[in-house]
């Protein structure tokens, strides 16, 4: 039996316990705070890429070979060579014109919570995406986001000029968002494929990272 005089020492011995693990929880919970937002910290909270220049210089090369074949066609008299060499130069001089800006128009943005497409009418929640695949495909680059069961699917529209970067939204086989484009540029320094993979992966853990701060903080 204790008294105030003679406080009980297994009361102490308890008192000294919780308040030890009380500690200790609170120092696990800022040790994993500070590991998500070093995570989350990775990368900026916004980055934003351009098409690649890849057809601003290309497509009046094209241009200019296919002028020449068009002389070439012409010389021959084959109107069937003729009608052909015309519509390839048609089509490389538009390609040219319509990319003469590239470089320069931001077509997609990631932060740390979502994925923004200028031809699709809403983000993209990088919750929701279970997998990623960037491919070279030769004169495109395809970046493809497998999307979770049940998740929101965005419409999409077309970009308005021949190989833009082209965002698209498909419910079958599966539901995914597929981006097409010449290439990506951030900074002004074009990316490789593994450069362009390596920045979603970071982007997609620093959205699970403040998924995972946001409850803790809340708790």
């Amino acid at each position: 039996m204790s008294n105030p005089q003679n406080p009980d020492p297994l009361a102490h011995l308890a008192d000294d316990l919780s308040a030890e693990y009380g500690q200790a929880r609170q120092a696990d919970q800022q040790r994993a705070i500070d590991e998500l937002k070093a995570v989350i910290e990775r990368v900026p909270e916004q980055s934003e890429f351009t098409e690649s220049k890849r057809f601003k210089i290309l497509a009046p090369l094209f241009a200019v070979v296919s002028v020449a074949l068009l002389g070439v066609a012409i010389n021959s008299g084959k109107t069937g060579a003729i009608i052909f060499t015309a519509l390839m130069v048609l089509l490389f001089i538009v390609t040219a014109w319509q990319h003469r800006n590239a470089g320069s128009h931001v077509f997609m943005r990631l932060t740390r919570r979502q994925l923004i497409v200028d031809t699709l009418d809403a983000p993209v929640d990088l919750l929701d995406v279970t997998e990623v695949l960037v491919k070279d495909e030769g004169i495109v680059t395809l970046q493809r986001f497998t999307l979770r069961p049940g998740a929101p699917l965005p419409k999409h529209r077309h970009c308005g000029k021949l190989m833009g970067a082209q965002g698209m939204a498909l419910a079958k086989p599966f539901a995914q968002v597929r981006i097409h484009s010449p290439g990506l540029m951030l900074n002004g320094r074009k990316l490789t494929i593994d450069e362009i993979a390596e920045i979603i992966d970071g982007y997609r853990m620093a959205a699970h990272a403040q998924q995972q701060l946001d409850a803790l903080q809340r708790g």
